[in-house]
């Protein structure tokens, strides 16, 4: 009986090995136990911190960035990151690391006051100068807030593509991210990281 069992046990383990996606991600097996992960058809946590890097590390290295204003660091507001896939993505799993890669560089700065993450507080700070209930020497003044340099937008799309004996399939996944000046309007900076899975038609995608 216990040469059945393991038997039975080590089938299974090498069917969930032929079933289980490949991925290109070169990080795509590790998870933070230290353990081998799970590799799904949809995106995970290690493929947001991978493209992450790769388009941070692609911004700090391109000439633009390079450039540092005079204030000493950029100050960036987030703009819409579109989700053109099949699953329902929060786009803040990908941009909450770029913005913490970049504001670890010591050259990048997030605004609160404008773009798609801006919050009332800015603005609700400045109505307090109408209130006698607040001291106005530790109110918030007009004419103090910093305008963004820079704009960072993007989107995550996804596209499907099954072997034309259906028994494998392939899923290709873009991040698409870009970068523009305030002043000048222009596109200063794009980064693309492109992330593919291949596995089992079996184990569908949608």
């Amino acid at each position: 009986m216990k040469k059945i069992a393991v038997l039975i046990l080590t089938s299974v383990a090498l069917v969930g090995c032929e079933t289980m996606p490949t991925s290109s991600n070169p990080n795509a097996e590790l998870s933070r136990t230290g353990k081998p992960g799970f590799v799904s058809f949809g995106l995970q946590s290690v493929d947001f911190e991978y493209a992450a890097k790769q388009a941070v590390q692609e911004f700090l290295e391109s000439p633009f960035a390079l450039n540092k204003p005079k204030k000493g660091r950029w100050v960036v507001q987030m703009g819409e990151v579109i989700n053109d896939t099949t699953y329902r993505i929060d786009t803040a799993s990908m941009t909450s690391r770029m913005k913490r890669a970049m504001m670890q560089s010591g050259e990048f700065i997030f605004t609160g006051a404008t773009g798609r993450e801006r919050t009332s507080f800015v603005a609700d700070s400045r109505q307090l100068s109408k209130s006698r209930m607040f001291d106005q020497s530790t109110v918030a003044r007009n004419g103090t807030v910093v305008a963004p340099d820079l704009e960072m937008l993007g989107a995550i799309r996804q596209r499907t593509l099954v072997g034309m004996d259906n028994r494998q399939q392939q899923l290709e996944y873009e991040f698409d991210f870009r970068v523009v000046e305030r002043d000048t309007g222009l596109e200063i900076f794009q980064a693309f990281v492109p992330i593919e899975k291949l596995g089992s038609n079996k184990n569908f995608a949608w």
